[in-house]
């Protein structure tokens, strides 16, 4: 195949994975809008109520009408949720009930207003999160949502109108929608509604106008919602050209890669590159670099913000080590094979110092750098609070160097006589240098800066003034000044770096301590304690550990090694975080109020339970601490499903053996029976003339003991893997002839109905193992039906696929046992006297040696049917015996 038209694997590998995605969750469906008034939740309704002509249940979860009559009158005869009521401050809040529609579980509702904050107390802190769960449980959504509360568009939308909006969702809920339908209106007539007050009412109208609704912002919003809903059907359009493998296919391998750090500018390159990738519909890296300067409350804050917003819209994020910020990024897009590095423009060019963009730009060889103008975020409340505390620390180190300053002068004021103004040059750069093991950078340079002067003006003669008449003296002086500036700046430096790598190493040490406590313990509940422990100690918080049962069900109690009991209202933020495999609690967006954290522990293949910490009432979890938390909960994941795995193999040993002996066993005791059987069988021939009751009776039980004897000697058979099917050309007619006098006596209560076409081919198939199949499936209906019923056979055959049903007319299959009914030795409650469940398992295995399968299930029209499905079966063709 030409490697131009050749489709591309990865791609294909998407899809697929996509495909299986979709088909398991429910459909959302946006209905997308320039901003309110322009009909999207009109236009939702009318879909809605079309899909219930359709035949499909749909339910109001929630639908704000504004006081629109005409939007208010499309809920007549539609079935409306009541919306649950909470308590908050004294105030009665309604809110959508999420639990009421999983405990309904309709095929479609109806959820308005995407972007809308929950009231303090419900599941979920936005309603997107409740939108994301119902579609993963397979409901379908419909919702409405205006262009300016997509996140990637909020800096946009600020420098449009001057408005900052609040409430967001992030653009990854848009990428699992099934479909975005603009609700487009031209401007002239959303200016008309206002006046006729069909968007806002009273008040509200006047202000909406002299506002947010000029005709300036509406025009520059509606090209945005354009722009965006382009956008989405080209990436849809490409996906359609690749799986159709268009020769001119737009392939791409871009990749971008943004640089942030504790900046209120951060948020603003995040969303920038958010919607580059999107138009190039490529993979974004969001890298932080890890200096050894430490954050202040506050710059950890817009940190940690940003990091978990680039997290909430898709990127990846990537966190290293080093000093110089513009090496450590290029490095990192040169190890991730970076298209294009996206950086923000400095606000005032240095003539002494290269800005990080210039550097980058320098250094980027092949890489594409664009240099972006970015947005300051608005600082919130909790900022404010940090930023008092911050402040209140800095001036504290600042009073603390002029005291030191002051104290040094004093003390080198009276012995300046026996020692000399040059002693007490030594003394000050002694203080800047202790100093710098406890200050940060910023007071050690103040103090530096400050001696030299003081030592100037106080001690160099003549004293009192900054005149240095000697020039001696202005050397020393600039030496001193150097040196202090120098050394401080250097141990500074030094301990910053120090403690870094003492944190890096704490939490690394943590880490391995964690890992080896749990999974090298000779026990491991002990190994889980000890590491626990750990976790405990480095955190300063309470743990608790929740371990699934072997049903993968959630136990009642933590393990024994926890240190916290949950409440009543944290067991259900356990069952949600353990069920969505999602982090839920304290310092997330699911259920905020709850006391502890709770962290999934999630592997490749399960999850096996769930990690929760109880952190001190003033701490705040930064975004390091938050990895490294997800680092313990994964190992402890890691550890369990290794314990899982050991206990699994031991026990698939224990059974293996004792498969080995049981089959042992039944081939012994098969082989042993045969003999006697046939001693009595030549006897019972031998007096065939005589009429005896006792001779019927004996031919009977002889009979069945055959059949006991067959059963067991065919399963032995099938489980040694010796089975080989033997192919040739036979008649499927003659098949279910040999299987009717192989039943013998127990068919012969009932009518057998073949339904085979006239012209029906010869095929290859195994006549003796298809023959007992056929047969063991008519002595199951021909014993577990009443006497009198018919059994129907009907075979066809599609594209070289033989089905064969065998349908009877007795009760049908108890609910659950479609699947069971094919175990070994299994027997449905109420069954006839004798056998031995073997029969409708043997005839499977012989089915699948040939490439098939039997399925079992209750006819719509009463009783029983097995279906016997073989793929690819050689079909005799007349034409080539001929030639």
């Amino acid at each position: 195949m030409n490697d131009d038209t050749r489709p591309d694997p990865d791609a294909l590998l998407a899809q697929v994975q996509r495909s299986d995605a979709v088909a398991k969750s429910g459909k959302l469906h946006i209905f997308l809008g320039m901003c309110p008034g322009v009909g999207k939740t009109y236009a939702m309704l009318q879909t809605a109520r079309q899909r219930v002509k359709e035949g499909v249940e749909v339910l109001v979860g929630i639908v704000e009408t504004h006081g629109r009559s005409e939007t208010a009158a499309l809920l007549d005869d539609m079935q409306v949720l009541p919306r649950r009521k909470l308590e908050h401050r004294g105030f009665t809040l309604e809110e959508f009930d999420i639990d009421a529609v999983l405990a309904q579980r309709p095929q479609l509702v109806l959820v308005d207003e995407l972007a809308h904050t929950n009231a303090p107390g419900s599941r979920h802190a936005k309603r997107y999160q409740d939108v994301l769960e119902l579609i993963d449980t397979g409901i379908d959504v419909y919702t409405t949502l205006n262009v300016q509360h997509i996140d990637s568009q909020v800096d946009i939308v600020r420098q449009i109108s001057g408005v900052t909006i609040q409430e967001t969702v992030p653009d990854s809920i848009l990428d699992r929608a099934h479909e975005i339908q603009l609700i487009d209106l031209s401007v002239e007539k959303l200016l008309e509604r206002m006046a006729d007050g069909k968007v806002y009412l009273g008040e509200r109208a006047e202000q909406a106008v002299s506002g947010f609704f000029k005709e300036g912002n509406l025009t520059a919003l509606r090209e945005l919602a354009l722009r965006f809903t382009a956008e989405q059907v080209d990436r849809n359009l490409e996906d359609i050209r690749r799986a159709r493998r268009v020769s001119s296919a737009w392939k791409t391998n871009a990749r971008l890669l943004v640089g942030v750090g504790p900046s209120p500018y951060a948020e603003s390159l995040i969303r920038w590159t958010r919607r580059a990738a999107t138009r190039l519909n490529c993979p974004w890296i969001v890298a932080w670099v890890e200096t050894s300067r430490v954050l202040t409350p506050v710059e950890q804050e817009r940190l940690t913000r940003a990091l978990g917003l680039a997290r909430k819209l898709g990127g990846e994020v990537v966190s290293v080590t080093g000093e110089n910020i513009s090496e450590a990024l290029l490095q990192v897009a040169r190890e991730r094979n970076v298209s294009q590095i996206v950086v923000g423009k400095p606000d005032k060019p240095s003539w002494w110092r290269q800005s990080l963009a210039d550097q980058i730009i320098i250094g980027s060889g092949d890489i594409d750098v664009c240099v972006v103008r970015p947005l300051a975020a608005a600082e919130k409340s909790t900022s404010a609070v940090l930023q008092d505390a911050d402040s209140a620390s800095v001036i504290g180190e600042y009073s603390w160097a002029l005291v030191a300053v002051f104290t040094i002068a004093s003390l080198c004021w009276g012995v300046v006589p026996y020692t000399g103004y040059m002693f007490v040059a030594l003394v000050f750069l002694l203080g800047v240098v202790l100093a710098a093991m406890r200050l940060s950078r910023g007071p050690v340079l103040v103090m530096a800066t400050i001696s030299a002067l003081c030592w100037d003006y106080l001690f160099i003669p003549p004293q009192f003034t900054f005149l240095i008449n000697k020039a001696e003296d202005w050397v020393m002086f600039i030496m001193f000044f150097i040196v202090a500036l120098s050394m401080g700046s250097l141990t500074s430096r030094l301990r910053a770096r120090e403690e870094a790598e003492r944190r890096r190493a704490r939490q690394t040490g943590a880490l391995l301590r964690v890992t080896q406590s749990a999974a090298l313990a000779a026990e491991p509940a002990k190994g889980l304690a000890e590491a626990l422990r750990s976790i405990n100690e480095l955190l300063h918080v309470q743990s608790a550990l929740i371990v699934r049962e072997n049903d993968r069900s959630l136990p009642k109690a933590v393990h024994m090694a926890s240190t916290f009991q949950p409440s009543l209202k944290e067991w259900g933020v356990v069952a949600w975080s353990y069920e969505n495999k999602q982090c839920a609690g304290r310092f997330t967006d699911t259920l905020p109020e709850s006391e502890a954290t709770w962290f999934p522990l999630q592997t490749a293949t399960a999850t096996m339970g769930v990690l929760g910490l109880q952190f001190e009432q003033e701490t705040r979890l930064d975004f390091a601490t938050r990895q490294m938390i997800e680092a313990f909960a994964l190992q402890l994941a890691l550890v369990l499903e290794k314990e899982h795995f050991i206990q699994a193999v031991s026990h698939a040993e224990v059974l293996a053996q004792s498969e080995k002996l049981h089959r042992t066993l039944l081939d012994s005791v098969s082989h042993e029976l045969k003999t006697p059987i046939a001693v009595i069988n030549a006897s019972l021939e031998g007096m065939a003339g005589q009429s005896s009751p006792y001779l019927t009776e004996i031919t009977t039980a002889t009979q069945r003991l055959q059949r006991v004897v067959d059963s067991l000697l065919q399963m032995t058979r099938l489980e040694s893997d010796v089975l080989k099917p033997n192919l040739d050309w036979c008649d499927v007619r003659d098949v279910i002839a040999a299987a009717r006098k192989a039943v013998g006596e127990p068919l012969s209560a009932h009518e057998v109905r073949l339904n085979v076409p006239e012209d029906f081919p010869l095929l290859k198939l195994d006549h003796a193992l298809l023959t007992q199949s056929v047969a063991n499936i008519l002595h199951n209906a021909a014993i577990y039906t009443p006497p009198g019923t018919g059994i129907e056979i009907s075979i066809s055959l599609r594209d070289q696929q033989l089905r064969l049903v065998i349908r009877d007319h007795g009760f049908g299959l108890p609910a659950g046992t479609e699947l069971r009914v094919f175990e070994k030795f299994y027997r449905v409650q109420g069954s006839p006297v004798g056998g031995t469940g073997l029969g409708l398992a043997i005839a499977r295995g012989f089915v699948q040696a040939q490439g098939g399968d039997i399925t079992a299930r209750n006819h719509p029209g009463g009783g029983a049917e097995f279906v016997i499905e073989i793929n690819r079966v050689p079909v005799f063709d007349p034409a080539d015996k001929m030639a």
